[in-house]
């Protein structure tokens, strides 16, 4: 199953936009496409800003998928470290800005 989509919004600016509803929990199968997805972009000479979002209302990232704690556990990067540090690396050093575009979610009133 395909969670992201890559948008051309301008010759220089991509949105990517998550989407694993019901909540956007994170497994092995997102940072695995997330990986790929960074590192296209990284090199394209044209991209100067990426724009993250969500497609499901309230939710950006959640949490990791607790059923799928040990294939994350297991997965590394190009580097050999964990894939979330080494994603999250690349992302930092990458030729281009990252922007997070997020929307809270309502408070919830407790009586």
């Amino acid at each position: 199953m395909k969670r992201f989509t890559v948008e051309n919004v301008t010759a220089s600016i991509r949105r990517v936009t998550f989407a694993n509803p019901p909540v956007n929990l994170v497994d092995a199968a997102t940072l695995s496409e997330l990986s790929r997805i960074v590192d296209s972009l990284s090199h394209d000479e044209e991209v100067t800003v990426v724009v993250f979002g969500s497609a499901v209302p309230g939710y950006f990232m959640n949490h990791a998928d607790g059923d799928d704690f040990p294939a994350l556990l297991a997965m590394t990067g190009d580097t050999g470290s964990p894939i979330f540090l080494d994603l999250t690396t690349r992302l930092a050093t990458a030729p281009l800005v990252s922007i997070g575009a997020i929307r809270v979610r309502p408070a919830v009133r407790r009586a």
